[in-house]
């Protein structure tokens, strides 16, 4: 009869123990989501290179801080040197830029200042604005914010341009308005 009731007991305490695993588990703890590191770098300085082995962009920042979430990079305190074929040089300034995940198109903003010499002209032409997108595959930079135009003692304002850094052409999109002082 003892033998009978361990043997009860232990078949009693299988069947919990089983049904405690079984029909309710004990949550497992959730796999943490892996997080990339981001990171933070002072002093950048990046140059890209054309198919014929020349420079053509330089890139010049006080510090890049990616955050890790979105992959998009921050620079602080922005110069970018372009060199087109033509031997156009243009330099562009800004307070900051953002450029996301493949660096295709990047966009500045604060006191963002675009300088060089269209069309081959030996005069400089130095355009002012908020926000400006550089799209660095099609060569283009453009805006839709306030643009000021300064080429000499010449000054034109508008909302929005495009310019081909490539071709060295610059086109003012609206709302034109202009000063021309001997």
């Amino acid at each position: 009869m003892m033998r009978l009731l361990l043997l009860a007991a232990l078949v009693a305490l299988v069947a919990v123990l089983v049904q405690w695993r079984v029909l309710d588990p004990e949550p497992g703890a959730e796999p943490e989501e892996v997080q990339r590191p981001g990171y933070f770098l002072t002093g950048v300085d990046l140059e890209e290179f054309g198919a014929d082995g020349e420079l053509r962009i330089g890139l010049l920042s006080i510090s890049a801080n990616e955050d890790p979430a979105s992959g998009i990079v921050r620079l602080a305190e922005v110069a970018v040197d372009y060199h087109a074929p033509t031997g156009r040089r243009w330099h562009l300034t800004a307070a900051e830029a953002r450029v996301p995940p493949g660096g295709s198109v990047v966009e500045f903003e604060g006191d963002v200042r675009l300088r060089g010499a269209p069309d081959g002209d030996m005069l400089i032409v130095e355009l002012h604005t908020a926000r400006m997108l550089l799209d660095t595959v099609s060569e283009i930079a453009q805006t839709k914010s306030a643009v000021e135009l300064a080429f000499g003692s010449h000054r034109m304002k508008a909302q929005g341009m495009r310019a081909d850094l490539k071709a060295g052409n610059l086109r003012l999109e609206s709302d034109v308005n202009g000063r021309f002082t001997p």
